[in-house]
């Protein structure tokens, strides 16, 4: 494991051995400025300093593998190794998620109010990729970038996804079969029309299960992996049924036998093969060389250097120079990604007006048959609607006229009101360690200036516990302790958490959307 070098100004320099990193210690040419991972800044600034080629190698994929990598006069030098597993699947499940809930919503207002819903059709400004791909593309630039201001990075290799998709899935497709496939020659009103007949042309009109004929009428198209369980309209996982087959298998009576090894899950090839030349245009911006290399490079130079197979592995090798030995003495790091808004819902009331809202409707006097909502019953629906909204007016304005009614807590104003926003920072002061909530709320509570963030627990922040324990804080309570969870399972403990005082903590790198753990 090498030691990371800073210039005076900040500047990284090339990473030194151990026991040099000592030398200049005990000489007073340096200083510690980090010890996660242990970083020396020298004293002095090196003018003009000479950089050895580095090269700084990103594996793409839905695991993604980075390499930093010194080429030297007679051997290639492995400085770092680190695995990355993107969110952007998650976020596009999440997008989906919440558009079927806005329909819902949609599709409920306008039953209550009588009305046909409208179609809109929206586009995003200026946006050719959808927002999962820009997130991974964005991951793993930021990840680039990182380790750039660690390493004196001169030239940055790339090993995109190029992948046939349509020959994973059909191993024998070739010439124009590619233009020809299941659905060739079909004419339909829609796409759906023309996926079913596509796929009961292939089964024969038959019941895969029973053999027994159907016609388009009759027919059952199956999803042998359902949507909930991330089934697609794939033509390979799809079939055909008969009515009666259908039934028994929906309600559990019937199982069918599916072999999911044998239809590969491309999702993640076709997101990174999606977003490969946004990922090329934005590490071209960094102003550093990129070259492009491919997967077969890397299985040859691993097989030489006899490397197992891993991401961190191909990454490293892809930066070597063939001609020339190598040697690992890297830094292995496990790259976690964090979600900007962790504690946020998808459709959350205002947690305020929330509160209000159940302590009117728990009041002893209230008819809770009355404060039930049938969506099938409009005339119950629209009487008790008018019920529930007079029990919450009069206990509102009951609380305005004590003097005890918050107006904070109403959509759109300045301050939010503290008892139930979500707790994101804890300020150490020599008071005491005082809780923040957001930006607004730190105005209000702490008109101070921000300290210097060594001085700030946040979210998400990496810390060193009394015994060395290392853990990330995933939250902040409210009676100033702090949730840890630790990154490697600890002996004769049942939990991968603990809960401590802010003051046994050590800060060894703080929190962003992404922490670098080294792995031991």
């Amino acid at each position: 494991m090498m030691v990371l070098v800073q210039n005076k100004d900040g500047s990284p320099l090339s990473p030194c051995h151990p026991a040099r990193a000592r030398i200049m210690l005990k000489k007073g040419k340096a200083k510690v400025v980090c010890t996660y991972p242990f970083t020396i800044k020298l004293t002095y600034k090196v003018e003009n300093p000479v950089f050895a080629p580095t090269r700084a190698v990103l594996d793409d994929g839905k695991t993604c593998g980075l390499g930093v990598v010194q080429e030297n006069r007679t051997h290639n030098l492995a400085l770092c190794k680190a695995e990355m597993e993107t969110r952007g699947e998650e976020i596009s499940d999440n997008l989906k998620r919440r558009k079927e809930l806005r329909a819902q919503r949609r599709r409920r207002r306008n039953k209550k109010r009588g009305r046909e819903g409208r179609i809109k059709i929206r586009y995003r400004k200026g946006q050719e990729y959808p927002q999962s791909i820009v997130a991974d593309v964005q991951a793993k630039v930021n990840a680039v970038k990182r380790l750039m201001k660690m390493y004196p990075i001169t030239e940055i290799v790339l090993e995109p996804v190029k992948l046939d998709i349509v020959k994973e899935l059909n191993p024998g497709v070739r010439g124009k079969d590619y233009q020809r496939g299941l659905s060739y020659g079909i004419e339909a009103d829609t796409r759906n029309q023309k996926r079913r007949l596509a796929i009961l042309r292939r089964d024969g009109y038959r019941c895969l299960y029973c053999g027994r004929e159907v016609t388009e009428e009759t027919a059952r198209i199956h999803h042998f992996v359902q949507r909930k369980h991330g089934g697609t309209k794939r033509y390979d996982i799809l079939g055909t049924l008969c009515e009666e087959c259908h039934t028994s298998v929906s309600t559990g009576e019937l199982a069918l036998a599916f072999d999911l090894e044998s239809y590969p899950n491309i999702r993640a090839a076709g997101r990174c093969m999606h977003g490969r030349h946004l990922l090329e245009r934005e590490l071209r911006k960094l102003g550093v060389p990129v070259v492009v290399k491919y997967g077969y490079e890397a299985q040859k130079l691993r097989e030489r250097y006899g490397f197992p197979k891993s991401h961190g592995n191909d990454a490293v090798v892809l930066g070597c120079n063939p001609e020339k030995g190598l040697i690992d003495r890297s830094t292995v790091y496990k790259v976690k990604l964090h979600a900007r808004h962790g504690g946020r819902k998808l459709f959350d009331a205002n947690p305020g007006v929330a509160a209000y809202r159940g302590q009117a409707d728990r009041q002893p006097h209230v008819d809770w048959a009355r404060m039930v909502v049938d969506d099938h019953n409009h005339e119950w629906n629209r009487k008790n609607r008018s019920y529930r909204r007079h029990v919450r007016n009069k206990y509102y304005k009951k609380l305005k006229e004590e003097g005890k009614f918050n107006y904070d807590l109403l959509p759109g104003r300045k301050h939010l009101n503290e008892i139930f926003t979500v707790n994101r920072a804890m300020l150490l002061t020599e008071g005491g360690p005082v809780l923040v909530k957001n930006q607004r709320i730190r105005e209000w509570r702490y008109p101070h200036p921000w300290p210097d963030r060594r001085r700030v627990i946040e979210r998400y922040d990496l810390v060193r516990t009394q015994k060395g324990g290392v853990g990330i804080v995933t939250s902040i309570m409210s009676d100033c302790t702090v949730r840890v969870d630790f990154v490697k399972k600890r002996e004769g403990y049942k939990t991968d958490f603990s809960f401590y005082r802010p003051e046994a903590l050590e800060i060894i790198q703080k929190g962003s959307s992404q922490t670098w753990v080294i792995q031991e």
